[in-house]
């Protein structure tokens, strides 16, 4: 017992002092290099140690550093076993059977080595025991056995590797398909027989092409519906204002699918992925290449070779997505050709044209190419992201367009709110417009921050009182409250869709006020026929706050340019690999994975097209029930005016006193970061604060300041 207890202190006491052991055989090594390698540059000592190791063990002596360096791997390393006694004795056999292998080499091999006076005093001995053929080959064993076992190489591991290897090219090479060369045709066509693996069935993989409209799908427009209600009729428009979708003019080459296919299966294959390619669909933009995966191949183990296929399909970026109905893996490639997705076929198709929302959005294409068609009352909210030029403000149009294809004025109405006054400015007379603090005539694009945040607060208003309305109804949402007064013969509620096109400007000015509205018009206003539609181009934690993603389960991230953006939308990465465009993926409300979309295109020639058709059938301007004026007195704005004003001279005092300014100093005396950015604001806009080109520094004009100060005080 006390012996075990001894040999656990050795161990615990081994253990601790494993990184002093590394430190000193590391040490130990490259002085020991230093010395064997330039002996005439390491002074007295490291030149009779260097004499004296080449006396003794000849050219073998350089393997001393090496096997040192060994030590020090094993040491430093926690995985490695330490084993003292029997690392001691294959080191000793590796440089004794290396000085009497190297011994006779200068003698028949005519190479310059050297044994040393251990290989002088042992080869004689076993040349005269064994002959020097069989000498030699028996102290080449010895020697490589030894240093296998130093280095912790298994010999059967690397020999039952080298002929499974052997095997499967044997097996690859026997199976290997035919190419069965076949004439292009319309109908759907189909690829060569995969590789014959015996986990896959021998059925040919089809090509499906999705990137043009089926026969059966070619029809003439619809006839525009004209609907009446009271006194005013209206006449939805019709998808002949917009522009057919163009195909491309060559169609994909069968051969090239064969070729592609047959790439990305070799490319596997020289990762030691076993996969074969089962179908593959073609559609406007994305070609997605079905895989049938080997017994115990992880998708990770192709998604860790992303850049890999990337370069070997001379792409610039593809997603690897899982297909559960198929049992498969999908890698989406883009095409060298793309399509452009027009709004005109998804209007057209009958998933939109049967959709009984009044509310439907037609978002875009899937990656197959059929239409993907969702109604925003069942999201009940839509959180967009994207960078600059990844196709997030034509996203907003094909959105605005799609209601105004579905609703009359009188049964949606919109409410746009547009900091940036660049994308939104052509749906300013439509009859669909909404202000909650104007007369409905008056009714126009928010643009100011500051006036944004009254709105959405008088927009809670609208829905407490709509709240009330529906409780002495005895009805629990918009949709059974329209059915009670369609029977009574009483005036139904509209929808309203509240559009941001830049959440993070109005964060900017007055984050408190329009994160609070946002959330409670988030939590509760579904009910009432309220919806909120955000976008910005900056997904970041301060402008899609914790609180606003808790309350929009529906997100759609455009290309973002990093991968933080990415999990900031949508909670896990992706976007970041978009190829912009309109490339895009949705998360419905609900699912796990998003949903890769092209987004539809709709150019601003088209959007004002639908606005003239509507605007010239001069649907009076109402809201019904007619929402009474909301009297803005000048003292409502004037109020925070001059409570700016009012922060101006403390703030220029305070700048006069410290000799400099910042966000921080100001929210430290002021209370705020809302505040504090107004007032830097302010102090920008009158002349007494600047920023040189080049950098992010506040610079002061002391001249300005004083001068007002002096003004004030007479």
């Amino acid at each position: 017992m006390a012996k075990k207890d001894k040999n656990k202190k050795k161990t615990r006491t081994l253990k601790k002092n494993r990184d002093v052991l590394a430190l000193f055989f590391a040490l130990i090594a490259f002085i020991s290099a230093y010395a064997i390698v330039l002996p005439n540059e390491s002074g007295i000592i490291g030149a009779a140690f260097s004499t004296l190791m080449f006396e003794i063990f000849g050219t073998s002596a350089y393997l001393f550093p090496i096997i040192l360096l060994w030590y020090f791997i094993i040491y430093i390393s926690k995985s490695f076993e330490i084993r003292e006694k029997t690392d001691f004795l294959w080191s000793v056999l590796c440089i004794v059977s290396a000085s009497v292998m190297f011994s006779p080499m200068k003698e028949h091999f005519l190479i310059n080595a050297d044994g040393g006076w251990i290989g002088a005093k042992l080869y004689p001995f076993f040349e005269q025991l064994l002959g020097f053929g069989l000498a030699f080959a028996v102290i080449l064993i010895v020697f490589v056995f030894s240093i296998f076992s130093l280095f912790r190489i298994s010999l059967i591991s690397i020999a039952s590797n080298i002929i499974e290897n052997i095997k499967n090219k044997k097996e690859q090479s026997a199976k290997q398909p035919k190419v069965i060369e076949k004439s292009p045709e319309p109908a759907p066509i189909y690829a060569p027989k995969p590789p014959s693996f015996p986990f896959i069935k021998k059925d040919e993989p089809k090509i499906i092409r999705k990137d043009e409209p089926k026969k059966e799908e070619k029809k003439s427009a619809p006839a525009p519906q004209t609907t009446k209600n009271k006194d005013f009729d209206y006449t939805l428009p019709a998808t002949d204002l917009l522009e057919k979708d163009k195909p491309l003019d060559s169609k994909s080459n069968i051969k090239d699918l064969r070729e592609r296919a047959k790439l990305l299966e070799n490319t596997l294959a020289e990762f030691d992925i076993t996969a074969a390619v089962g179908d593959i669909i073609t559609g406007p933009v994305i070609t997605r290449y079905d895989l049938t995966l080997g017994a115990g191949t992880k998708i990770q183990a192709i998604s860790n070779i992303i850049e890999n296929i990337c370069l070997a399909m001379k792409s610039a970026s593809i997603r690897v997505v899982p297909i559960p109905e198929k049992s498969a893996v999908g890698i989406e490639v883009p095409n060298p050709d793309s399509a452009i997705v027009g709004l005109r076929s998804i209007l057209e198709s009958s998933a939109f044209e049967q959709s009984r929302s009044l509310l439907t959005l037609a978002l875009g294409k899937m990656t197959d190419g059929e239409g993907y068609v969702d109604a925003l009352s069942s999201m009940p909210h839509l959180l967009i992201a994207g960078a600059t030029g990844s196709g997030k403000s034509v996203g907003l149009h094909t959105v605005i367009l799609s209601i105004l294809y579905k609703a009359r004025p009188d049964e949606v109405k919109i409410m746009l709110i547009d900091p940036k006054r660049v994308e939104m400015p052509i749906y300013k007379d439509i009859p669909h417009l909404y202000n909650p603090m104007t007369q409905a005539s008056e009714a126009d694009i928010i643009v100011h921050p500051k006036e944004a945040a009254f709105a959405l607060k008088k927009l809670l208003t609208v829905m407490d009182d709509r709240y009330k309305k529906f409780a002495e109804n005895m009805v629990r949402n918009i949709e059974e409250y329209n059915n009670k007064m369609a029977e009574s013969g009483g005036q139904k509620e509209f929808y309203i869709v509240v559009i941001i096109d830049e959440l993070a400007d109005l964060m900017l000015v007055a984050q408190k006020e329009i994160e609070d509205s946002i959330q409670r018009l988030a939590q509760m206003a579904r009910a009432v026929g309220i919806h909120l539609i955000l976008a910005t181009q900056r997904p970041s934690v301060n402008v899609i706050t914790g609180i606003i993603k808790a309350n929009f389960p529906a997100r759609m991230s455009f290309q973002t340019t990093s991968k933080v953006d990415s999990r900031v939308i949508l909670d896990m990465m992706g976007a970041e690999n978009l190829l912009g465009k309109g490339d895009m993926l949705f998360l419905p409300p609900g699912e796990a994975r998003p949903i890769r979309l092209q987004g539809a295109f709709v150019s601003l020639k088209e959007a004002q097209k639908v606005i003239d058709f509507i605007n010239k059938q001069d649907f009076p301007r109402i809201y019904e029930p007619i929402v009474e004026e909301v009297e803005v007195e000048s003292g409502v704005f004037n109020a925070d005016d001059n409570k700016e004003t009012k922060d101006l001279i403390p703030a220029l005092k305070l700048i006069v006193e410290r000799k400099r300014v910042s966000q921080d100093i100001l929210k430290a005396n002021f209370g705020g970061s809302a505040r504090a950015s107004n007032i830097l604001s302010l102090l920008e806009t009158r002349g007494f604060i600047y920023k040189p080109e080049g950098t992010n520094k506040w610079q002061v004009n002391f001249e300005a300041v004083n001068a007002f100060l002096s003004q004030s005080q007479d």
